[in-house]
């Protein structure tokens, strides 16, 4: 790496976001998880709401 791309300010703003935005996603896809668990049935739970509360943790900010 040159000198250029370790000090670019919003390559590390950008970087920073993405992750807060993940580490977010994935605690919202708990949330969503086990607000399904207290409503549905076990073979619900296991073949489509942990697929179902997965991408709405992806998109949690739509969904808030």
């Amino acid at each position: 790496m040159n000198n250029m791309e370790k000090n670019n300010p919003l390559g590390i703003v950008l970087g920073l976001l993405g992750w807060a935005y993940g580490i977010m996603s994935q605690i919202m896809s708990l949330i969503f998880f086990v607000r399904y668990c207290k409503t549905d049935s076990l073979l619900e739970i296991i073949f489509i709401d942990t697929w179902l509360s997965e991408l709405k943790g992806i998109l949690w900010i739509f969904f808030i």
